[in-house]
């Protein structure tokens, strides 16, 4: 650890272990800030109590793909492979709108089914009576 300034180290080392903290002690400390109404789950926090609708879903699922994606993700493809890692951009330009198309309606059928997962979907799908 020659190269590393152990005040820098001690710092990280801070933040991180009080976000560490933090984060584990988030839902009892929600569960005394809600000052009796009653507090969101873990999950629903976490996913907005699932109320953002497409519409913002949609921006806030681009502004991930097209900037950590294309910032991060992209240029370490292309460094690794080469020209090849260009196709990643049009590939996603093209498979988000279809996703955002698609996936509503797979949803709506798990849903219907009971079904949690995908991998259960497809086998439900495939062993239907309209596919025999």
């Amino acid at each position: 650890m020659s190269g590393v300034n152990p005040w820098a180290l001690g710092v990280f080392i801070f933040f991180f272990a009080t976000t560490i903290v933090i984060g584990s002690f988030i839902q009892p400390i929600r569960k005394l800030l809600s000052r009796g109404k009653a507090a969101q789950s873990g999950e629903d926090w976490g996913l907005g109590g699932r109320q953002f609708g497409p519409w913002v879903t949609w921006f806030l699922v681009g502004g991930d793909f097209y900037t950590a994606y294309t910032v991060i993700a992209v240029p370490a493809l292309v460094y690794a492979a080469g020209g090849y890692g260009f196709f990643a951009l049009p590939y996603t330009i093209i498979v988000y709108p279809f996703i955002f198309l698609v996936m509503p309606k797979l949803w709506h059928i798990a849903h219907k089914g009971g079904i949690p997962l995908r991998p259960i979907l497809c086998a439900h799908a495939l062993t239907t009576a309209r596919l025999k």
